[in-house]
């Protein structure tokens, strides 16, 4: 359940950035940051107490043998700090049987440190991420290429039990999801298209496990979303 008496976050950051711009046909930028909350937001699985059923209006002789799952105010300060690159660029420099291409890269890293780690979690924290992608364009038709990678994520903890010991998480597995995109224009205002998600059908795998979970024994469930692909005409009236 949500935490009703959770206090808000607060947050000092600095960041740094340098940026090289080519000539209007693309940038390299590379940046780094540090980011300190203090009271941030941690999950948290304790036994119910009477003050805090109090403030659902809970009866503590109904609810109080039960578990709590929510967040909690995590003491002290954490720390966030990350590097993060972006480039593009129009490759003119090419011969003119290869006008049009175009490169794109871009890829994050973030690291948290302090008590309770385990405070970022979930999709909304991703430790290391990348794009990147090629593409080309004429003026009958465009193609592009692009690859997006994720890596591992740190999900929910798991609470305590005879079989389970502390530690132990929800793990998201790391994946690379390429996609096909291409036009072909016939006429100025009729064409057809074709959009081709995760090509490669790349499954994600669920794990769970902590410092003495033996590697035969993490694997959870497997996610196959399989390949989407879209094709069809398109027009402009």
């Amino acid at each position: 359940m949500n935490n009703a008496g959770i206090k808000a976050w607060t947050a000092k950051s600095r960041s740094v950035r340098l940026e090289y711009y080519f000539g209007g046909v693309g940038l390299f930028a590379v940046g780094a940051f540090r980011r300190d909350f203090s009271n941030a937001f941690g999950g948290s699985i304790f036994p119910a107490t009477p003050a805090f059923l109090n403030l659902y209006g809970l009866d503590p002789g109904t609810y109080g043998d039960y578990d709590v799952s929510t967040q909690v105010n995590v003491e002290g300060v954490v720390r966030m700090t990350g590097v993060d690159f972006n480039y593009k660029q129009v490759l003119t420099f090419l011969p003119h049987w290869a006008r049009g291409v175009q490169v794109f890269a871009n890829g994050s890293a973030q690291r948290a440190t302090g008590p309770s780690l385990g405070s970022f979690a979930g999709s909304n924290y991703t430790p290391r991420s990348g794009s990147w992608g090629v593409s080309l364009t004429r003026e009958k038709y465009n193609f592009r290429v692009n690859w997006n990678y994720r890596g591992s994520q740190r999900r929910g903890e798991v609470p305590v039990s005879q079989s389970i010991g502390p530690g132990t998480f929800n793990w998201a597995s790391k994946r690379l999801y390429v996609d096909v995109l291409g036009e072909y224009y016939f006429w100025k205002r009729i064409g057809v298209f074709a959009n081709l998600r995760n090509v490669g059908a790349t499954y994600e795998d669920a794990e769970i496990y902590g410092p003495s979970t033996p590697p035969h024994a993490q694997f959870r469930q497997r996610l196959d979303h399989g390949a989407l692909w879209t094709l069809g005409v398109k027009g402009t009236f």
